[in-house]
């Protein structure tokens, strides 16, 4: 019997920590997709969420967009050029907060965590956000620029002071080498 429990434990924490697998950001990899991961291998590996290929309406695709079961967007996937299902994967763009990095940042991260754990190696505006760079794990977070209380297509540069410490994540995107 003790074997049996000791069992059922053992494979309860192994299911656990490939679930917490599936949701790690790192350098060149998210969850199941890598740097070698194909655009058509996606049907495989969400085969539980859906998969909205844009634009409607094409055989070639620009990017393909996660959904899970309620619909709530978790991820939009780039391939590194226009139609290319064969090539690996550019990035992914991360919307959902259960997706974390190694030191617990996700969209659901104020500007301050970040700090707290990363070197913030370059900040460039774009029309709608500042860009952050994050070259330890290559990626880029987004925040809005209306919470830096700046104008929409102001593209002067940002300096890491102007943004206040309460600044929301838009989205993550990790960059594949």
């Amino acid at each position: 019997m003790k074997k049996i429990i000791t069992l059922l434990v053992l494979s309860l924490l192994f299911i656990q920590c490939n679930k917490k697998e599936d949701y790690k950001i790192e350098k060149n990899k998210i969850g199941e997709i890598n740097k070698s991961t194909k655009i058509g291998e996606l049907d495989d590996i969400f085969k539980n969420d859906s998969i909205v290929k844009l634009p409607l309406g094409s055989d070639k695709f620009k990017k393909y967009k996660i959904y899970n079961k309620e619909g709530k967007h978790l991820l939009t996937i780039k391939p590194p050029a226009f139609g290319d299902t064969i090539n690996a994967i550019e990035s992914v763009q991360i919307y959902d907060q259960k997706y974390l990095t190694e030191k617990k940042i996700s969209t659901a991260s104020l500007f301050k965590d970040i700090v707290a754990n990363y070197t913030i190696n370059k900040i460039e505006p774009t029309f709608t956000s500042a860009m952050l760079f994050i070259d330890e794990i290559n990626i880029t977070i987004a925040l809005d620029k209306r919470d830096l209380k700046l104008d929409e297509f102001d593209m002067r540069k940002i300096s890491q002071g102007q943004i206040p410490d309460n600044a929301k994540i838009k989205f993550i995107t990790v960059w594949f080498e």
